[in-house]
Order: C-alpha cells, then sequence, then structure tokens
C-alpha cells in the first residue's frame, strides 16, 4: 500500500515535468541492474549503512539518469522505502499503461500456446477489457498439468485442469 503512495506521486511528478517515459526508462534501468544484484540491494535496505553513504552509490552507479528521478531515489533512501522499489515499479508502470489504454495479461500454461488459443485469449480479454489495447504475455509453467491461468492487472482466473481436480475434490469431500 505504501508503495502504491509512492507510485502515485511519482507518476504525478513524471506527468509534471512530463517525463513519463524518462521515468519509466529509469525505473526498468535500476530494477534490472540493482533490484536483480543481491549484493546492492543488501545495501540499500540495510540499517547498518547510513543513508548518506546509500545516495553516494546511487549517484555513483546511476550518474547517466535523469537527474529529477535520482532525487525520488533519494526520498526513497531518506524513508527506507528502498524495499518496496519493485512495488512502486510495478505500481507506476501501471499508472502509465492505464494512461495509454493498455491491459497487460499474462497467459500461464503448461506449454507454449498456439496462434488459434492466444487469439481465442486475446478475443476474450478484448470482450472484457472493452476499448483497451491487450498486450498478452505467454508464460510457460511446466507444473501446470493444463489449462491456462490469466492474470490481469492482478486479478487471477484459473482454468488449469490442476485447479479443476482441486475443484473437484473439495466439492466430494
Amino acid at each position: 500500500m505504501v508503495g502504491n503512495e509512492y507510485a502515485k506521486a511519482i507518476y504525478e511528478l513524471a506527468h509534471e515535468y512530463n517525463k513519463a517515459k524518462v521515468f519509466s526508462n529509469c525505473f526498468m534501468t535500476v530494477f534490472e541492474t540493482g533490484f536483480n544484484n543481491e549484493e546492492f540491494m543488501e545495501i540499500m535496505v540495510s540499517p547498518v549503512i547510513n543513508k548518506e553513504e546509500k545516495k553516494e552509490i546511487i549517484k555513483k552507479v546511476y550518474f547517466q539518469l535523469d537527474e529529477d528521478f535520482i532525487h525520488l531515489l533519494f526520498v526513497i533512501i531518506d524513508h527506507n522505502r528502498f524495499s518496496l522499489f519493485k512495488e512502486i515499479y510495478d505500481e507506476y508502470e501501471s499508472l502509465i499503461l492505464n494512461d495509454n489504454n493498455v491491459v497487460k495479461a499474462q497467459v500461464f500454461s503448461a506449454c507454449e500456446l498456439n496462434d488459434k488459443l492466444m487469439n481465442e485469449v486475446i478475443t476474450a480479454l478484448e470482450f472484457k477489457y472493452k476499448d483497451k489495447k491487450i498486450e498478452v504475455e505467454n508464460i510457460i509453467n511446466p507444473e501446470l498439468i493444463g489449462g491456462l491461468r490469466v492474470l490481469v492487472n492482478n486479478e487471477s482466473v484459473d482454468l488449469s485442469l490442476k485447479n479443476s481436480l482441486t475443484k473437484l475434490k473439495e466439492s466430494l469431500l
């Protein structure tokens, strides 16, 4: 929840400064290079390392990023919220997608979906999310026995065989 508030504030600043895309790129850079680096994250969330040292690391590592975005990272550091970076980034991207009338869907399946099935999924999503552009990512999950699990805007529709069997088992008990 706190991450959402930060994302909304950053989103509003991005629009005020006309830097929505710039901030998106900065978020992606920090996420890909920093958030996925265990050592970097340990430093950024450590209560032992002082805030000024963390800011110096940010300045040295991300000197090429937008200055306003760097200052936003400093605010996140000042309030000990760097552990929420991914949540802030995800919510910021959701706000940007919503601005652009885009809905991102993740479709989990045991194997890659063929064109016919992918088009059926897209058609169903277009029906539900009228007037929105649909972007679908097929994620292979070998743990699914069959069927699909669709995740859109934190809503999940579980059409997997495993889920169907679990429901059947529960109804028999």
